[in-house]
């Protein structure tokens, strides 16, 4: 089975939020608390998808990000590359391959066609989804905990 890390799924979380509100600018708070992800690191993932154009910021009191024109164009490869690949780790471009064995790099190589076929937007639009039946779907996120304030702790020891 593919993995894809916290990044990765977090992202397209996002995403896939921005694009089904794609009328409206949505706030990192927004989207954190619907996907039940840590604001933290979806704003540091909000901020890397803006610098590479993938999604637009509005500043502001009622600031936020929407998601671009385009997706159709940027690969699930290309996004798993601009989250998790360190540029000092790449030649001419691509990721350098960890293993020397010939099974792996061909299995490495068929999962790279695989993941540069699929685009962002079969997974994110609205009717454009590559669908999964319900019963093959499960949450393995954990809900974020909440900190209290100190104020709301001295409440409820009062």
């Amino acid at each position: 089975m593919l993995c894809v890390s916290k990044k990765v799924d977090y992202a397209l979380s996002a995403l896939s939020f921005l694009a089904v509100h794609a009328g409206r600018v949505c706030s990192a708070r927004e989207i954190a608390q619907t996907h039940n992800l840590p604001l933290p690191r979806l704003m540091n993932l909000l901020k890397r998808l803006h610098r590479k154009g993938l999604v637009r910021s509005v500043r502001g009191v009622r600031g936020g990000y929407h998601v671009s024109e385009g997706l159709d164009k940027i690969s699930l490869y290309d996004l798993i590359t601009i989250l998790e690949v360190d540029p000092a780790h790449r030649v001419n471009g691509e990721a350098i391959a960890g293993s020397g064995f010939a099974p792996i790099q061909a299995l490495q190589y068929r999962l790279i066609g695989f993941l540069k076929d699929v685009s962002i937007a079969d997974l994110i639009l609205p009717g454009r989804r590559i669908d999964v039946p319900l019963e093959r779907v499960r949450s393995t996120r954990k809900p974020v905990k909440q900190q209290q304030t100190r104020l709301e702790a001295s409440l409820q020891s009062a």
